[in-house]
């Protein structure tokens, strides 16, 4: 579908419009069109950046919205919705205050304007306490839902209120400062992330956080299970996901850093956080693959630097260690999700396209020869030793044309197929110029494309929900928040047969309503 809009048509999209006041406490029914199979029923929880001002203090990144959560409560062919923002402290904070007074990821707080200079002067020399804006994603453990964001803190959340009840420093716990908001679920309870430390020596851990008795986290015994040092002293690289298979962890060491030195003068130069992070375009970027034992295999899998926001699986076969991800040219692709870059159309002004990439990797070299590819599966992907005992990999970008195959927000039949060999991904190129959702199937390297989405409207993450009882991979439905972004429209959730990608039905949203950006989130049935 062709867009009839100006490149130079500018307006503030709906979503960028929210406010205290569009908050849905009291979940409210959708007009339903089409027929939604009897056995979807449950809540679609999402979880992203929703308030964009506060009084007179505007967020200047993305990242930088306060949490806003929907609910999406499907029973028997009918739909409610819910939204809230978050009562994070953070948030708190500045709706007391009328501004921003916690510094985010890409917007610094405003002065107070009661505190004297000298106040002021001396606040540079006081630690200070990252964000709990956690407005990245949302996940369930046990009776539990958390909030999370790429701090250490995880906000627990009411599933009927979606009210903030609980908060879980992870910092308490391990030696950690950051953390990503995509760890891994483990069938036990207990999960696996990817969390960051500065101090005593750069490093990337695995932590573990088990699960109690009743399925609810254990953060109390916490533990870091593997690591890997950073190869700079004063840098350590920007992660906002990880890849998990069944045996191995696997990080991207990529040239996108965070400057430690940065950090530490931040106050002093009123930098964001974002200002402390730094490209090298002309390093590699690296593969740690470390076992689940905690011991790093000892090779240097290297390849030309890229970016990755999100990995969307990794396996074994025949010795060889599979990575799907949605792959980046542009190592700085975090600095152009500015949000006065998403007026009017909303489309990003990328150097590259996100593409999907899979690269693989032997896991033993020790016979290998020289400047001989050492993979063997049926990929156009290569791995190759140099002769400094390095493998230089190359990933097969699954062209279907010289674009490649454009997505994000990649989802996959996860419950069954995470960490092992599977066939299928859904995945939404939000924000750029495919507006359609799409499913690849990776065997006949082909996909499947619904492009029946209105030019004013943005396709979010697509979640994929399996029929029970399902023995085929893809047997079941995806469930997809299309967002309004041209005012005078209206968001709804787009229900898709997952099989063959056709519409089984529609939940609009009172024309009124807004729905938020979301970025991730996830369904819990009945």
């Amino acid at each position: 579908m062709e867009r009839n809009m100006s490149q130079t048509e500018e307006f503030v999209p709906v979503w960028q419009q929210y406010n205290p006041e569009s908050q849905l406490p009291d979940p409210v029914p959708l007009a339903v069109k089409g027929t939604i199979p009897s056995w979807v029923k449950g809540s679609l929880y999402r979880n992203g950046s929703g308030v964009f001002q506060i009084g007179d203090s505007k967020m200047k990144h993305l990242f930088d919205g306060m949490a806003v959560l929907l609910r999406f409560i499907i029973e028997n062919g009918e739909v409610k919705f819910q939204s809230k923002i978050l009562n994070s402290e953070s948030w708190e904070a500045c709706y007391k205050a009328n501004r921003l007074v916690v510094n985010q990821f890409g917007t610094n707080a405003l002065p107070d304007p009661c505190k004297s200079i000298f106040s002021r002067f001396f606040s540079l020399f006081t630690s200070e306490s990252p964000t709990d804006n956690t407005s990245v994603n949302i996940i369930e453990r046990g009776d539990q839902l958390w909030a999370l964001t790429e701090t250490q803190k995880m906000n627990r959340v009411d599933p009927q209120t979606l009210s903030k009840i609980d908060q879980a420093d992870l910092g308490k716990y391990v030696t950690v400062h950051l953390s990503t908001a995509h760890p891994h679920l483990e069938k036990d309870g207990s999960i696996y992330n990817l969390a960051t430390n500065f101090d005593p020596k750069a490093a990337y851990n695995i932590v573990q956080i088990p699960a109690k008795s009743d399925g609810d986290l254990d953060f109390e015994n916490s533990k870091i299970v593997a690591s890997a040092p950073s190869r700079w002293k004063w840098n350590i690289s920007y992660n906002h996901s990880f890849g998990m298979s069944e045996n191995y962890f696997v990080i991207l060491e990529q040239p996108f850093v965070y400057s430690i030195g940065r950090l530490i003068f931040r106050k002093f130069t009123n930098s964001t956080i974002e200002d402390c992070l730094v490209s090298y375009p002309e390093e590699q970027s690296v593969f740690h693959i470390i076992r689940k034992d905690g011991k790093e295999i000892n090779v240097k899998y290297v390849t030309d630097p890229f970016f990755v926001f999100h990995y969307v699986n990794c396996y074994e076969e025949d010795g060889q260690l599979v990575i799907d991800l949605v792959w980046y040219k542009d190592v700085d692709s975090v600095n152009k999700l500015y949000v006065e870059s998403l007026q009017g159309n909303a489309i990003l002004q990328l150097g590259y396209a996100p593409l999907f990439a899979r690269f693989v990797v032997p896991l033993d070299v020790t016979k290998a020869e020289v400047n001989k590819n050492l993979i063997t599966l049926d990929t156009k992907a290569t791995a190759v030793l140099q002769n400094d005992g390095s493998i230089f990999c190359t990933p097969d970008l699954y062209n279907k044309d010289s674009d490649g195959i454009i997505m994000e927000l990649p989802q996959i039949n996860y419950k069954t197929y995470n960490g092992k060999k599977y066939r299928y991904i859904y995945a939404s190129p939000i924000l750029t110029k495919k507006n359609r959702i799409l499913k690849v199937d990776l065997k006949t390297r082909k996909f499947i494309e619904c492009t029946d989405i209105d030019v004013n409207h943005l396709p979010g993450e697509p979640i994929f929900l399996p029929k029970p009882g399902s023995t085929r991979e893809d047997e079941g439905v995806l469930l997809t928040p299309i967002i309004a972004n041209k005012p005078g429209t209206e968001s709804y959730l787009l229900i898709l047969d997952a099989e063959t990608m056709t519409e089984l039905a529609r939940a609009t949203l009172p024309a009124k309503e807004i729905m938020t950006l979301t970025f991730h989130g996830f369904f819990k049935p009945m």
